[in-house]
């Protein structure tokens, strides 16, 4: 599993399960739109335009996301499954609670994280169609408990 793991100096070495070529550590930020991004990159060892391009940008910052940014009151820190408790979507006929789309904000960002289609991830796990579990994010958004969604990017 790829993560970031903090270093004394403000930096962030990026530890991925495929490797690269070279060490890659990342300084990260939040700027307008909530999300955190990748502010300064220090690459050792040869550098290269394949080296280069192998650098999972989008992916760091998925993971800056998941395992840095702010969590909602209440949220526990720990890493969570895809699949939301049976208890918070019980009352879906009067509409679901607080803490489910809280739930369901952390768990995307574990998911954003860590596949390349998160939502896709969290429908299987909840054994409902994708676009039951689209909506799901999009209410998490528009509740601000998610960063607006970029097209065509996970997280």
């Amino acid at each position: 599993m790829s993560r970031l793991v903090p270093l004394d100096d403000g930096w962030y070495a990026w530890a991925d399960a495929a490797g690269l070529p070279a060490s890659v550590r990342v300084r990260v930020g939040e700027t307008d739109d909530g999300r955190l991004h990748v502010t300064a990159l220090h690459v050792e060892g040869t550098v290269s335009a394949e080296v280069l391009r192998g650098i999972p940008v989008g992916r760091i910052e998925a993971a800056a996301n998941a395992q840095l940014h702010h969590r909602s009151p209440g949220v526990p820190s720990r890493q969570p499954r895809a699949r939301i408790r049976a208890s918070l979507r019980s009352n879906a006929v009067q509409g679901y609670p607080d803490a489910f789309y809280e739930a369901v904000a952390t768990t995307y960002r574990h998911l954003a994280a860590t596949s390349s289609r998160p939502v896709v991830a969290l429908a299987e796990a909840n054994d409902v169609p994708v676009t039951t579990a689209q909506r799901w994010v999009k209410e998490a958004r528009r509740r601000e408990l998610l960063a607006p969604g970029r097209p065509g990017k996970a997280g």
